[in-house]
């Protein structure tokens, strides 16, 4: 069983720092907050990051409070006023990586004096293939210095090379062979590059030069050795200091599957903090669960999101839909991933394959296989791998679902006769050279499938997107209520106080614009002819039918918010981008993805003038989109686990794809419900009630039993600890609800009166 989490968790509140949004403005709506039910204010990373940035995740400084932000004041005072209103603060923090850039101070000396930094050891960098390098340039380094990009920059103390905006630290001494006072020429500059212990190159060509290890394919990011206690202790210093001084009252561990040893890490950090919550951002697929032993809460609630949408998809209305989509989509979503893995392997994480197989040739030197045949084992693992990561470097053996994508890989055309040594090795965590090897081969299984499923496939297989989300696969099936009730039932015995999510910044989709797609479940008759009518107009602009499916799920999420043409349009060249195959992010195909835009905002428009659509049908779409919002929410804030309300969704939240999920929310539409739409009025009401009810019993709601069963209109929570018990009907949409059990109805109540519930206590 995970961690037991410190009293006091109601519900998280997660607020995104950065674009217009600072440490004042958060402590301003510490009133609101509170009003609302919220015990813990849940912060996107606050440390310094690169200069523009709009998430923080591209850490500059992690011992320094952004100065952007207010700086250290700044938090401090938000820290008291929190616990003037008894409310802790949870901090998103980025053990994993910072930015790769001379903006980072630690890295800058590095830069300067190589591997004998004094911060060489706090980056994971492969000095075996070469200087540090920085794949940033759209040109040669003659052509940027003809046209003023490159000079000399600094001063004799700390000399410089500027390169765009940035100044690169030059080596001790690399100056003294350049004539005094002369301009630097093509081949002088040639000669001063070839001194430095870094180097740069074609932001497009010279990946393969990489020598760092990078968060997933963004080289502008550099992989942080936490496995080094030292390192540990440095950058997690502020951290401590804070935690130690009652200004923190909780952590979540972004990317947890990029260290080397998570679960190491893990426990460190329990010895450094305490027992101060702290979750993870782990992604599991179906059937996996969180490794045992880990010292945490739980996970951040992605594995929380499919259920639910699982058990809201009316089943054969989700049948219609994939048959609406025959014919455009990848036939068989397992086979696409390996494909789309192979080219990963091939074009873009090579430096990660070098390196992953550089480590197996050390570990198996005593059986000298050929070098060539362990990169192709590794390569052909990594195809089946069925998991983002093992744990073999955390001394967690393999087990039999790993040993089945060994199988598989023996089944490929042609296997390498390495496979089995090299999958041995995971089974050896006695091997200091063996747990180095499987460290690096979990990275890059991580790495991988994040990039193929998540940033890939989830864009191609299109059918049903809700189902394209993190922590879901496009090929699940609908659940029912026996069947959500078994996963509630084993989060509640695993991981209790683990987060239960329904939108992040890291959603493809917020779980209102979900529930728009999933309730053309409900409507088959209408998803069919807006799926056929999306076909129709991709093929009249020359685009991939899938396009078209794609756009009428996009318009059918949009049609009613604002800005909703040039949001959709950015959205839509993102999808097109992530699906590699009509465009991508390195060579984007504008006016292909400004077609693909065209026939959103056509769907959009004609969906609004009703001919897609009757005004019956709208209402009814509408009206089953509204029961659907309110189920979800009710379905998160009764189930096992501490609720965590991403910013703006206590009202109705559409949101697409980072960045349009960030966009700052309107706090003085809250403060106005006056003027609030009907449909707002009832999910706050509804989010009120429920976390008001969670405040008054938090030993039911942490530690009680979760039962749900489905009635002829409605489905039915009960919650059961010791003597107190609270009951809840969640109504359901109007069309095609389940089937009434045999076993009597639970309870009375609905989501329009959501606190007239059967409870004793």
């Amino acid at each position: 069983m995970a961690h037991r989490a410190a009293p006091g968790l109601v519900a998280t509140y997660r607020v995104q720092l950065r674009n217009g949004v600072d440490l004042d403005a958060v402590r301003a709506r510490i009133p609101w907050l509170r009003t609302l039910g919220i015990s813990h204010l849940y912060l996107s990373p606050l440390f310094t990051a690169a200069t523009g940035s709009t998430h923080g995740y591209d850490v500059v400084d992690p011992n320094e409070v952004d100065p952007v932000l207010g700086g250290e004041e700044a938090f401090e005072r938000l820290a008291h006023a929190a616990r003037d209103a008894d409310m802790g603060l949870v901090l998103d923090i980025v053990p994993n990586h910072m930015v790769l850039s001379p903006e980072n101070p630690y890295l800058a000396d590095v830069m300067r004096e190589g591997p004998a930094s004094r911060y060489a050891a706090m980056f994971d960098i492969d000095w075996r293939r070469g200087p540090l390098h920085f794949a940033v340039l759209d040109g040669s380094p003659a052509d940027l210095l003809s046209a003023g990009d490159i000079s000399l920059a600094g001063d004799a103390d700390a000399p410089a090379l500027r390169i765009y905006d940035q100044h690169y630290p030059l080596r001790e001494g690399s100056l003294s062979a350049l004539p005094p006072d002369e301009a630097l020429t093509g081949e002088s500059l040639r000669q001063l590059l070839d001194r430095q212990h870094w180097s740069v190159g074609h932001w497009r060509t010279s990946a393969d030069a990489i020598t760092h290890r990078r968060f997933f394919n963004i080289s502008s990011l550099i992989g942080v050795r936490q496995e080094d206690p030292d390192v540990f202790d440095f950058t997690h210093r502020w951290i401590i200091r804070h935690v130690q001084a009652g200004h923190i009252q909780g952590l979540r561990v972004d990317h947890i599957d990029g260290l080397a040893r998570p679960g190491a890490y893990l426990r460190r950090l329990r010895d450094a903090v305490g027992v101060l919550p702290i979750w993870v951002e782990k992604i599991v697929k179906e059937g996996e669960a969180m490794p045992a032993g880990w010292p945490v809460e739980g996970m951040s609630g992605y594995e929380f999101m499919a259920p639910v949408t699982q058990l809201l998809t009316a089943p054969e209305g989700l049948q219609a839909l994939r048959e609406a989509a025959n014919g455009c989509l990848p036939g068989d979503t397992g086979a696409e991933v390996r494909t789309v893995r192979a080219q990963l392997l091939e074009h873009v994480f090579g430096p990660e394959l070098d390196r992953v197989s550089h480590a197996a040739s050390q570990a198996l030197a005593a059986s000298l296989p050929a070098a060539q045949a362990v990169r192709a084992a590794i390569a052909q693992l990594a195809l089946h791998w069925p998991v983002y990561r093992s744990y073999a470097a955390d001394a967690l053996p393999p087990g039999a679902r790993l040993a089945g994508a060994l199988e598989a890989a023996r089944a490929d055309r042609l296997p390498s006769e390495a496979l089995g040594p090299v999958f041995n090795l995971l089974s050896a965590p006695d091997d200091p050279q063996a747990r180095t090897f499987a460290a690096r081969f979990e990275q890059l299984t991580g790495a991988l499938t994040a990039k193929s499923e998540e940033d890939t496939v989830f864009f191609r297989s299109v059918a049903y997107l809700p189902f394209c989300e993190v922590g879901a696969e496009p090929d699940l099936q609908p659940i029912d209520a026996a069947g959500f009730e078994q996963c509630m039932a084993a989060r509640a015995q695993e991981t209790p106080c683990a987060l239960t999510g329904l939108s992040t910044h890291d959603t493809k989709r917020s779980a209102d614009a979900r529930a728009a797609i999933i309730a053309l479940t409900y409507l088959p008759a209408l998803g069919e002819r807006l799926y056929a009518r999306g076909r129709a107009l991709a093929a009249e602009r020359a685009l991939p039918d899938r396009w078209g499916i794609y756009a009428a799920q996009v318009a059918l999420m949009m049609y009613r918010e604002p800005d909703r043409d040039a949001r959709s349009a950015d959205h839509l060249a993102k999808a097109m981008r992530e699906a590699k195959d009509n465009s991508s992010h390195e060579d984007p195909a504008i006016e292909t993805e400004e077609r693909a835009a065209a026939v959103t905002t056509r769907l959009m428009q004609e969906l609004a003038d009703h001919l897609v659509w009757s005004a019956e049908e709208r209402q009814a779409f509408e009206a089953i989109h509204g029961d659907l919002v309110l189920a979800q929410t009710a379905l998160q804030l009764t189930a096992p686990g501490i609720p965590d309300i991403y910013q703006g969704t206590e009202l109705t939240s559409i949101a697409l794809t980072d960045p349009d999920n960030r966009r700052q929310v309107d706090w003085d539409a809250m403060d106005a419900r006056a003027d609030m739409d009907a449909r707002d009025v009832r999910k706050l009401d509804l989010t009120r009630d429920l976390l008001a009810r969670r405040r008054q019993q938090p030993e039911l709601f942490a530690m009680g039993r979760y039962t749900l069963t489905a009635g002829d209109d409605a489905l039915y929570v009960r919650r059961d600890w010791q003597e107190q018990s609270f009951t809840m009907a969640i109504e359901l949409p109007r069309r095609m609800r389940p089937k009434a059990p045999e076993t009597q109805r639970s309870g009375s109540g609905s989501l329009d009166v959501p606190l007239a519930t059967e409870q004793s206590t």
